[in-house]
């Protein structure tokens, strides 16, 4: 097998596990993922991707989530994510994916990167984000509510600012284009699935790839 060909049994895999192809079901939507990684892998000049090591990485990842026996489960387990199964639950979820991006600091000292303390700890990268959103909660700002997002008067970027405060003066990566994010999910939500996460998911089938 050449470097430019799929692992197809390592795929297989995969969509078994996700419940698509095969057995007569029809393929997920096109993400798109695949063609502008290979896009990457054929343009970068300063970054190089290596076949081998990211196939082994994929198939280091499937065997940790079966000898763990990954599922929502154990990933509502860890302190920070939510434990019920409500809209708001889901509503939190979505934000929370949707801001997910970029925690790089140009900080090499730990303590002087972005930080969120909550409730007396200092969380970094993802989990700040987690810690923010549940303080934001904590203190009455509805930061997960789709129609607080297209809010001009409520959801400002002072009050954005106070929402992703860190405990360290580094504010946190990108903070305009999280803004854009949230303002424009918001819109997209009110105009074409009534303002909700659920029924943007039921439109979708439940079909991440659709999402």
């Amino acid at each position: 097998m050449s470097d430019s060909e799929p692992d197809e049994e390592l795929l297989e895999l995969l969509r078994q596990s996700m419940g698509i192809g095969g057995s007569g079901q029809p393929a997920p939507p096109d993400t798109k993922v695949l063609k502008d990684a290979e896009y990457v892998y054929d343009n970068s000049i300063d970054v190089a991707l290596d076949t081998h090591a990211t196939k082994a990485a994929a198939a280091t990842v499937w065997r940790l989530m079966q000898e763990q026996q990954y599922s929502f489960k154990t990933w509502s387990d860890h302190t920070l994510h939510p434990k019920t199964r409500d809209e708001n639950t889901v509503n939190f979820i979505f934000l929370m994916d949707l801001l997910n991006f970029c925690f790089w600091s140009e900080h090499a000292d730990p303590t002087k990167r972005f930080g969120i303390e909550y409730l007396g700890q200092t969380y970094t990268g993802y989990w700040s984000l987690v810690a923010a959103i549940h303080r934001a909660l904590e203190e009455d700002i509805p930061i997960t509510t789709p129609s607080f997002w297209i809010d001009e008067k409520e959801c400002t970027d002072d009050l954005l600012r106070h929402v992703f405060r860190s405990i360290t003066s580094e504010p946190i990566p990108l903070f305009s284009e999280r803004v854009s994010c949230i303002h424009e999910a918001g819109r997209i939500l009110a105009s074409d699935f009534s303002g909700s996460v659920i029924d943007l998911i039921n439109q979708a089938n439940h079909s991440a790839a659709a999402l």
